[in-house]
């Protein structure tokens, strides 16, 4: 991400962990695609008597309506949508019935009709009620979750990437674990990297849409460059000083910084740093998200330059991102360098 972003990313976000802020269960909030009928595609898990998870695979235009359809008469909802039993299991002083989503930082919370996207998981939970405070809070579900999300990545002009790199005034970094490195050492483990995943320099100018799943949209980046590039690689997560570098096969392909406030910045991608010029333009991977609410995948218009460090997207809302090396001199915003990127319309059939 661009530095003069910095101060704009400086709030603390407090992680919570094990236990998820009782919140009320908001249906016809006034949700732009709930009011146009849309009808969104969910899994819906369901935890049984035995610890174990029931799924399903659901439709509904709201959190009541995906649970009246698929449970139909097993379950009871009060007038405000919030779970009043299920197979006459009731509420309890300690326990309640909560239907939760994941969200990247804070683990499960409570679901919301405004929160609903294609292909994401709620779990319905006889959830232990614990109070903090004098707040009611609800003890997280066990159930693992991984959320599938898209990444087009692009280095519009190698040309000037490499003219970067051999400049010779440049003065080596700090970043990469410990390691100082010039630009033109960057370049060659950039290189390096294209080579090893059979890309062309012509393919990567293009851009290339890769998929992976995680918990976090980090997490996901790693898993898409090693299952679409390096499918054989043994990945390795190590933690540096407050910096968690990903190798494949003891390469740091992806780093980035583990404070709650920072969590996500990119310390290193593909070997390439955020990179100052001598005449104070910055070379560095700016990222962007589609708008989750768009009502088309065929819009460039929808991408927009990111306020936040990647990792504190919630790929519960969030599944389609842009990573572009690109250059920016200091008074030039992310959104008005020119770049012309695919939409998600574009990704290859089978992805």
């Amino acid at each position: 991400m661009k530095k003069n972003t910095l101060i704009i990313l400086m709030v603390a976000v407090v992680a919570v962990i094990g236990i998820a802020a009782a919140v009320m269960m908001m249906t016809g909030d006034g949700n732009d695609d709930t009011k146009d009928g849309k009808i969104y595609s969910v899994t819906l898990e369901v935890a049984q008597e035995d610890g174990a998870y029931k799924e399903y695979a659901a439709t509904g235009m709201n959190v009541k309506d995906i649970l009246t359809k698929m449970l139909g008469d097993d379950i009871v909802l009060k007038s405000n949508g919030n779970v009043q039993s299920y197979k006459n299991k009731e509420n309890t002083v300690n326990e309640s019935w909560i239907v939760f989503r994941w969200q990247s930082l804070k683990g499960w919370v409570p679901a919301k009709d405004t929160d609903l996207r294609d292909d994401s998981t709620l779990v319905l939970e006889y959830a232990k009620k614990t109070t903090n405070n004098g707040k009611t809070e609800y003890v997280q579900p066990k159930f693992s979750i991984s959320n599938g999300v898209y990444f087009f990545i692009q280095i519009p002009n190698m040309s000037e990437i490499e003219k970067i790199a051999k400049d010779p005034n440049s003065k080596p970094d700090d970043k990469s674990e410990g390691k100082k490195l010039t630009t033109s050492e960057r370049y060659d483990v950039l290189m390096g990297w294209l080579e090893k995943a059979g890309l062309t320099k012509s393919d990567i100018e293009g851009g290339i849409w890769v998929k992976g799943s995680g918990t976090n949209a980090n997490e996901a980046l790693v898993n898409a460059l090693k299952s679409t590039w390096f499918p054989s690689s043994e990945v390795e997560v190590v933690e540096d000083k407050g910096v968690l570098n990903y190798k494949l096969d003891g390469e740091t392909v992806h780093g980035h910084l583990m404070s709650k406030d920072m969590f996500g910045w990119f310390t290193d991608l593909l070997g390439w740093a955020d990179t100052q010029l001598n005449n104070g333009d910055w070379t560095y991977w700016s990222q962007y998200t589609y708008n989750p609410n768009a009502k088309t995948l065929d819009d460039t218009k929808q991408w927009t330059y990111n306020n936040l460090t990647l990792g504190k997207y919630d790929l519960g809302k969030y599944r389609y991102f842009g990573l572009v090396l690109q250059t920016t001199t200091e008074k030039q915003t992310g959104d008005g360098a020119e770049i012309v990127m695919q939409t998600p319309s574009e990704i290859p059939e089978g992805l």
